[in-house]
């Protein structure tokens, strides 16, 4: 079998396939670039049973009932339809941004709509059911106008020039600080493990406990301290109440997941976190067990139907081109959006890049323009489908440790979106237990890129933690950059203000170094000193 894989891939290597997508430059192949779109496409396939969860939360175009009852069945039974179609829009939009990312700019980045955006999208923006001051259509009209903005600025460069102002630090860091977001999501519970959970006097805490000993986080606005139909659950919960921490089989099951992944990497296994990813879900489908994806409820029992069906196509009966042009109040949607929407794809761009070692001096990489492009032309495919800004995914991370390095694994990854349109309900049932232990390794690896930091320096250390910290804790990509950039300007401006009143700035030197060119004049003067003694000898001698 090896010999005959090896053939094909020689193969591939030498037909305009492998030309066009740079296999033996990149020092790659079909095997391996497959085996990377696998490890790239189980690490987000959640991202079809997520987002369509999310983003039915708005209510979509359901009209909401005249009697104001947000939980009127007819309206509920409305809403469940979008939430089908929206796994058809999301399958649609990511299959066609890792196609236009693969095939323009030759990259291992797959896309999908944004976590993070959907959310705001959903309960900043239109609203719990439509409880906001923007409708669902005056949103998704704001992602299609903030798509095009986007690609303005990657076609005309003015892109480029944003991104060159980025300080090198922040560069730097922006690997780790996205492995570390990578890391913060496996340990979370709806996309990870559940070893870290909310907690109502520090945050977060130490989590893992079951089903039955979880208490729900709500926000208690006024409308959910007058009316409890009106408090507004989230995948946000606390073993605080029930106790139990530590006890949840499916975060024990999902530990066992990245220990074999991480023992398998140890090996050089290119197909680790295939493998680990598919045991914990396979294990994850049978019923009547602790760790069972279909417990015996409702919310399982209806996971278990749809996943019986194994092949459905959902139609696009509410969702397709849902505009309008009443946009009076989506200003602030539109700015946020967009400026979210780039930050987000630059850090994830730069840092995936970076991590292939493809960034250079400057902080640009080659088709860079295409990459963008890429990312604006899928923002404004997925607003025909009724989605929030499509983006280029973190969890490209994962495919590139595996060995991905050309836009053939995007492609793959597109074309395993294709084939989700049909099998939906199997991909929509991998359990986010089985996927957490995936992004921490990735997360670990990415972290790397803290080498290069000149840590020596107080300014450029202050930039890069900084980073690193804020970026998982505030839940965004974007803020993370913002805070870097910002700390690193203050610093900076406040040196080169001080210099107008005679204080010069600060010289950092690097420690090791200094201690080399030591050690340098020390071995220089000892063989000078030997040699004045050799010429003395030599003058007595004669």
């Amino acid at each position: 079998m090896g010999v005959f894989i090896d053939s094909i891939d020689e193969a591939v290597n030498e037909s305009p396939v492998g030309r066009f997508f740079e296999l033996k430059e990149r020092g790659s192949k079909l095997s391996i670039e497959f085996r990377g779109a696998l490890a790239t496409f189980m690490s987000m396939a959640y991202i079809l049973a997520v987002n369509p969860r999310i983003i039915s939360d708005s209510g979509g175009p359901c009209p909401v009932p005249e009697s104001g009852n947000l939980f009127d069945p007819e309206y509920s039974s409305c809403i469940e339809g979008v939430k089908k179609e929206l796994i058809t829009s999301t399958a649609l939009a990511s299959m066609f941004g890792c196609f236009a990312m693969g095939l323009g700019a030759n990259l291992p980045v797959a896309l999908a709509p944004g976590m993070g955006m959907n959310a705001y999208f959903t309960y900043s923006v239109v609203g719990f059911r439509g409880t906001g001051n923007i409708s669902y259509e005056s949103a998704c009209t704001a992602v299609l106008i903030e798509g095009f903005i986007f690609l303005f600025l990657a076609v005309t460069g003015i892109r480029y020039w944003i991104i060159k102002f980025i300080p090198e630090p922040v560069r730097f860091a922006t690997p780790a600080a996205i492995g570390a977001f990578l890391a913060h999501l496996g340990l979370q519970t709806a996309e990870g493990i559940g070893l870290v959970v909310s907690d109502i006097a520090t945050a977060v805490t130490l989590g893992a406990c079951p089903l039955s000993k979880r208490t729900p986080i709500v926000a208690l606005t006024p409308d959910c301290a007058a009316n409890t139909n009106f408090c507004v659950t989230s995948d946000a919960y606390t073993c605080d109440d029930e106790g139990g921490v530590m006890t949840s089989a499916m975060t024990w099951l999902g530990l066992l997941g990245m220990v074999i992944m991480l023992i398998l990497l140890a090996y050089r296994w290119r197909s680790a976190f295939i493998v680990g990813i598919s045991f914990v879900t396979f294990i994850s489908w049978f019923r009547d067990t602790a760790v069972t994806y279909f417990p015996n409820d409702d919310i399982g029992d209806a996971r278990f139907e749809y996943f019986k069906q194994v092949v459905s196509i959902e139609p696009l009966d509410k969702v397709l081109a849902p505009f309008t042009n009443e946009l009076s109040d989506a200003g602030v949607a539109l700015f946020t959006f967009l400026y979210v929407d780039f930050l987000d794809t630059s850090g994830t761009l730069l840092g995936i890049v970076s991590a292939m070692g493809y960034v250079n001096e400057e902080g640009d990489f080659s088709k860079s323009h295409f990459a963008y492009s890429a990312d604006a032309l899928a923002t404004i495919f997925g607003s025909i489908f009724g989605l929030s800004p499509v983006t280029s995914y973190i969890e490209s991370g994962s495919g590139v440790e595996a060995g991905s390095r050309t836009g053939l694994t995007a492609v793959f990854c597109g074309f395993f979106f294709f084939l989700s349109l049909f099998f939906a309900p199997i991909i929509a049932s991998i359990p986010a237990w089985a996927i957490g232990g995936a992004l921490i390794i990735v997360g670990s690896l990415m972290a790397r890129s803290l080498a290069k930091v000149k840590w020596y320096d107080i300014t450029d250390a202050a930039t890069a933690f900084i980073t690193v910290m804020v970026m998982p804790l505030t839940y965004s990509i974007a803020y993370g950059l913002i805070a870097g950039i910002g700390t690193y300007v203050v610093l900076q401006g406040t040196f080169h203000f001080l210099t107008l009143f005679g204080i010069e700035k600060p010289v950092f030197e690097d420690p090791e170094l200094s201690q080399q060119e030591k050690s340098v004049d020390q071995t220089n003067s000892t063989k000078k000193d030997e040699k004045s003694d050799e010429e003395d000898a030599d003058d007595e001698n004669a």
